[in-house]
């Protein structure tokens, strides 16, 4: 089953942003959604590894602050440079910034340039957090069972509350692509 909940009307010409902790399918589910409309796809892990470093090490060395302030700003500079109806995939610690900071205020201020699209496995926390936290695990980063399990509930509830549409599913990237598309009223490309 897919929960589909609308919060607002796409309006034509909005990008689509991807929102969710990691392990959700964002980026999966971008590759579907940009394949079946013809849009560009921005996945700003992606292009942090491309134009920055590799996360992991970038952290490694630098910190979790520092790698924020770099994914932010380069977020912002892709989505100026972006052109209209393009899926863009944030990253997974993307709005986990506390409520009222300055780099919260930023991320929302670029998710509200588009359409915010919230990807989530499920609407209850238990089951939600069991189905991410053992994707990050089988995801090769070094993540630990503990760390993921307390992260993701932390986060939950913003990205529960976050977006203009929220998807809970664990359906195909292909079906909940099919279900936003229908949900927007957009077009396949033909």
């Amino acid at each position: 089953m897919i929960h589909t909940e609308i919060r607002r009307r796409w309006r034509p010409g909005e990008r689509l942003m991807l929102l969710g902790p990691g392990g959700v399918g964002k980026s999966t589910l971008g590759r579907a959604l940009a394949a079946t409309l013809g849009w560009p796809l921005i996945d700003l892990d992606l292009e942090f590894c491309e134009r920055i470093e590799v996360i992991g090490p970038f952290i490694a060395a630098q910190g979790y602050e520092r790698y924020r302030a770099e994914n932010l700003a380069l977020a912002e500079r892709l989505a100026r440079e972006a052109t209209p109806s393009t899926v863009f995939v944030t990253s997974s610690g993307f709005l986990a910034a506390a409520s009222g900071t300055e780099d919260r205020r930023r991320a929302d201020r670029l998710v509200a340039t588009g359409y915010g699209v919230t990807l989530l496995p499920s609407l209850e926390v238990n089951l939600a957090t069991s189905v991410v936290v053992e994707r990050q695990l089988t995801r090769g980063f070094g993540f630990e069972r503990q760390s993921e399990d307390r992260k993701f509930r932390q986060r939950f509830a913003i990205y529960r509350e976050t977006g203009d549409m929220l998807i809970a599913a664990t359906a195909s990237p292909e079906r909940i692509a099919a279900a936003i598309i229908d949900g927007l009223g957009l077009t396949a490309a033909a």
